[in-house]
């Protein structure tokens, strides 16, 4: 028998690219048993706009509670045992749910599986990333993100174990809820196509600001510093990857700090670069 699949989607003021998102489900050749939405505190204006969809679930908050809260009380609320995560910007290739759905029941060993990503943006596609681990190790997710909600299908029993998305974490709470995963034995899977499209730029997501990231990676590296601290080397190359992520988010004085704190731990450790 098949598994069933939830498709979690948080809304955050996107009307504008919402409809494409919905279109890449309907043209999914294996539907999803449901469609989870939350309205993440846009009020009013949104429930009208979603409400043109009937055959989707709305999940409405008052006030904005952040992305991880969204997907964990749509995870929560999902009546499958798979959940399929995408952002309300972004869209599937048609036969990504089929794939996975076939690589899980050739390696049941695995709880989750993720695909390759291609970035766009209004002008077209920007970068294809498929050159990552087949079976996501520790020091895989340590050296850097992996795993991209939208192009993730999981059970619904992972997520449980672990206790879902830490929803005190603002950015990065993806890369964070992998690094659990792992550690607690559940293994991710990787499908090297590019089901997956992720918008970038010129709407306001979350990895624009560079505080934000810098923020985020700070959190995780406290949250995980003794698994860091392990491997050697491996903070040290976290810690020069966020100055210069977040530093190339930033501009002027805060842009050329980061970069110069980067530019400082290559002088320590030689080896970052």
């Amino acid at each position: 028998m098949t598994p069933s699949i939830s498709v979690v989607i948080p809304f955050y003021h996107a009307e504008e690219f919402f409809d494409e998102t919905y279109q890449s489900i309907k043209q999914q050749t294996i539907q999803p048993k449901e469609v989870i939405v939350v309205n993440d505190g846009c009020g009013a204006k949104a429930l009208e706009f979603l409400s043109q969809y009937d055959d989707i679930t709305v999940i409405d908050f008052e006030e904005n509670k952040g992305v991880s809260t969204a997907r964990n009380t749509g995870a929560k609320a999902a009546t499958s045992t798979l959940i399929a995560f995408l952002d309300a910007d972004d869209m599937w290739l048609p036969n990504k749910l089929e794939l996975q759905l076939a690589f899980l029941a050739e390696h049941p060993h695995f709880s989750a599986c993720h695909t390759g990503v291609t970035t766009f943006d209004k002008t077209g596609d920007l970068s294809t990333f498929v050159d990552k681990p087949f079976d996501l190790t520790i020091v895989d997710l340590l050296e850097s993100m992996q795993v991209t909600p939208p192009s993730l299908l999981i059970t619904k029993a992972s997520l449980e174990a672990v206790n879902y998305f830490d929803q005190k974490i603002r950015c990065s709470e993806d890369h964070e809820l992998s690094i659990r995963l792992v550690q607690q034995g559940f293994r991710i899977g990787f499908i090297n196509q590019a089901l997956t499209k992720v918008r970038r730029m010129g709407h306001g997501n979350i990895s624009s600001n560079g505080r934000t990231i810098l923020i985020g990676h700070c959190q995780l590296l406290k949250k995980h510093w003794h698994t860091f601290r392990q491997h050697k080397g491996l903070s040290s190359k976290y810690i020069y990857k966020t100055f210069m992520t977040s530093g190339g988010k930033c501009s002027g004085v805060e842009r050329k700090l980061l970069f110069g704190l980067g530019k400082i731990m290559t002088l320590i450790y030689p080896k970052l670069t």
